[in-house]
C-alpha cells in the first residue's frame, strides 16, 4: 500500500500537534515536477521548492517529530504509532523541515511508490 491523501487522512484523523496552539495534521503533496527534485540537501532548497520567501528553515528528524506528536496524544498512542509506521514504511527518503519563526510550519515528507513526494504539514506556535 502506498501513502496517498485518503490513507493519510484515515491514519491522522483527530490527531493534533500540541504547542501554544493545537494544530491538525494536514496532508501535503508536491507536484510531480517538484517531486523529481527530491531528496533535497539543504533547507534553502526546500524553501525554493515550496515557494516560501527566504526565512528561517531547519531540518527536523522525522523520529523527533513523532516523539513530539505523542505529547498531548497519549490516548491515541496506537494511532500515532500506526501513522509513524505507515510514513516510515511507505515513504522513501523521509525528511522533516521546520519553516519560519514563532508560527512554524512543520513538514514531514517522503516519496511514495509512484515517486510523488507527500506527507504531512502542521503548525507549531512557539513564542
Amino acid at each position: 500500500m502506498s501513502m496517498d491523501k485518503g490513507r493519510f487522512d484515515q491514519l491522522a484523523e483527530g490527531l493534533l500537534f500540541m504547542s501554544e496552539t493545537d494544530a491538525p495534521l494536514d496532508y501535503y503533496e508536491l507536484d510531480p515536477e517538484q517531486s523529481r527534485q527530491w531528496p533535497l540537501s539543504t533547507g534553502g532548497q526546500f524553501l525554493q521548492l515550496i515557494g516560501e520567501p527566504a526565512t528561517h528553515v531547519e531540518k527536523l528528524a522525522p523520529e523527533k517529530f513523532f516523539v513530539d506528536l505523542r505529547q498531548g496524544n497519549e490516548d491515541s498512542e496506537v494511532q500515532v504509532a500506526a501513522l509513524q509506521k505507515a510514513m516510515t514504511g511507505e515513504l522513501q527518503n523521509l525528511e522533516g523541515f521546520r519553516v519560519g519563526e514563532i508560527e512554524i510550519q512543520i513538514f514531514v515528507l517522503g516519496q511514495n511508490d509512484s515517486g510523488n513526494v507527500c506527507g504531512l504539514k502542521t503548525l507549531s506556535v512557539e513564542t
